[in-house]
């Protein structure tokens, strides 16, 4: 992780709009959070945009795309064996640039390649990108005994490796814009975790999350993160060794003050933690920049009155929507990024750092 990594309340986005024209999602993106603008995933246009049909091809051939279902097959005309196998040789052997996304997939993805490349050298300091977590689409996919990739080791394993190496070519495909990445594995599956509906231990959520990550770090340089848009243990996405932290902070922020120390460890090795400051599925249109401010405010009192030191919770902050807007309308999903943008406005202007 860069050492100069100092968001400062930095504005951010989450994975998906509801737009259907990538140029003007983008443009979107752009003019709201000129500070770290993020590349939208489209659903709405195409169902390959979907979070976990949108990285079907870069794992083939352990899973493949059922387009009109809006799922994913696991390994389609070949044993277990045979797609673990032949996905090992495209790993090891194969040109890395296959994990990439085509335009085809991720319409939003080149069309901000394209603006944030014309852009002039003093435009947008950092830009975000972003990829399905290994739990999420392990959990999404089920094998031929009935049961999610997720609890077959050797596939989620497998998954879990290609989504590192797809966050890695994604983090490639950006470099040549000439800023810094942060890039996030998006978990709403974690969202579950410990309920009755989510029966995957602690232990295999840490391993999973961490190959991903090794995988990524293995091959490039970028800030990594992990959102999770419900309530979790966030100690163990902590544990993870991700470098930020994205939560709904507007939902569940005072569940993250239970885990202190696992904050403090975060903080101690240079991370931060992203705000979901911004409701989104509770959004109502009746929210304020200065009534948000003051919510997360006081969650960053309570950590400052229990020995958090106040620099650092400003200095490695972010802030972000509590989820991506993709399920919204177009109106909403905007009014929804201009607030996110405002909360950080306010953030910075009262905790200078």
């Amino acid at each position: 992780m860069p050492s100069t990594f100092a968001p400062h309340f930095t504005a951010t986005g989450v994975g998906t709009l509801p737009h259907l024209d990538p140029r003007a999602a983008v443009a979107d993106v752009c003019a709201r959070l000129p500070q770290m603008p993020y590349w939208p995933q489209l659903p709405r246009l195409s169902a390959i945009e979907d979070m976990n049909l949108q990285y079907a091809r870069a794992l083939s051939p352990l899973v493949a795309a059922d387009l009109e279902g809006r799922s994913l097959l696991a390994h389609p005309g070949m044993s277990r064996e045979e797609a673990l196998a032949a996905f090992y040789e495209r790993l090891l052997a194969g040109p890395q640039e296959d994990f990439g996304l085509l335009p085809h997939e991720a319409a939003g993805f080149f069309a901000f390649l394209e603006q944030v490349g014309a852009a002039g050298p003093g435009a947008f300091p950092w830009v975000k990108g972003h990829v399905t977590g290994p739990l999420t689409l392990a959990a999404s996919v089920l094998g031929t005994d009935g049961k999610a990739l997720l609890y077959d080791d050797e596939m989620a394993e497998a998954l879990a490796k290609g989504l590192g190496v797809a966050a890695a070519a994604q983090v490639r495909q950006l470099a040549p814009l000439g800023r810094p990445v942060l890039l996030f594995f998006d978990e709403p599956f974690l969202s579950g975790y410990g309920s009755a509906f989510s029966p995957v231990s602690r232990e295999k959520v840490v391993e999973l999350l961490g190959l991903a990550a090794q995988e990524t770090r293995a091959r490039v340089d970028a800030v990594l993160g992990v959102h999770c848009c419900g309530n979790t243990d966030w100690g163990m996405l902590v544990d993870a060794g991700l470098d930020v932290l994205n939560l709904d902070s507007a939902g569940f922020g005072e569940h993250l003050l239970l885990y202190p120390q696992a904050l403090r460890d975060l903080y101690a090795r240079g991370g931060a933690v992203a705000w979901g400051a911004v409701p989104t599925v509770k959004f109502t249109g009746q929210e304020t920049a200065p009534g948000l401010w003051a919510g997360l405010r006081g969650l960053l009192d309570k950590l400052v009155a229990s020995g958090f030191d106040p620099a650092t919770l400003a200095r490695q902050a972010l802030i972000t929507p509590a989820c991506g807007l993709g399920g919204l309308e177009q109106d909403k999903a905007l009014a929804i990024l201009d607030l996110t943008r405002q909360v950080s406005e306010l953030a910075r202007q009262e905790l200078a750092v």
